[in-house]
């Protein structure tokens, strides 16, 4: 898979018990399901090899279907894996259906979720609806990596910049009328 020596040796650091599957059973059949997602699958061994002890059968196929049912084409959930291959070590009843149903609520394009598929590794009750709430509360949207992605402080001060700016086009778009 053109790995290097010091990239297989992070691999069993972080999956050890990876050494154990079959090559034949296993880890080929995945390898060659991810590619056919169009994923760089020694990317995502080196990444997340966890997936790789994933069934296909129950884990993959299952996740794979959740989201072309949902519009996704098969090059944007391949783009999704590789920007987060943890995203199917995810349980679907557990974490990805509750998340999908709260983000067809929030205010964004199906596309943020290829741009950042991050979003379903967050806690909804502890990061994904407060700081949605405290967005619209104060009025302004950021994109959704914004969001979640940035420390509480750079988050406040996110929305401070992006109230800043709305209130000063506001003051621009005011005064003219006054000419």
């Amino acid at each position: 898979m053109g790995l290097s020596a010091k990239s297989i040796g992070k691999i069993l650091t972080r999956s050890p018990n990876i050494i154990s599957y079959s090559v034949e059973d296993k880890l080929r059949p995945t390898a060659e399901y991810f590619r056919s997602l169009g994923v760089g699958v020694d990317n995502l061994l080196y990444r997340s090899p966890q997936t790789f002890g994933l069934s296909i059968e129950a884990n993959l196929k299952p996740v794979t279907e959740f989201f072309l049912e949902r519009g996704y084409s098969i090059e944007e959930i391949g783009t999704m894996i590789s920007r987060y291959g943890v995203l199917y070590t995810f349980s679907l009843s557990g974490n990805l259906i509750t998340k999908w149903e709260f983000f067809l609520t929030m205010d964004y394009p199906k596309s943020e979720l290829v741009k950042f598929p991050q979003f379903f590794g967050y806690s909804l009750e502890e990061r994904i609806k407060p700081r949605y709430a405290l967005m619209k509360e104060r009025g302004v949207s950021l994109l959704l990596n914004q969001l979640l992605s940035l420390s509480y402080s750079d988050f406040e001060k996110a929305l401070e910049k992006k109230m800043k700016k709305m209130l000063s086009e506001k003051d621009k778009s005011g005064s003219s009328d006054d000419l």
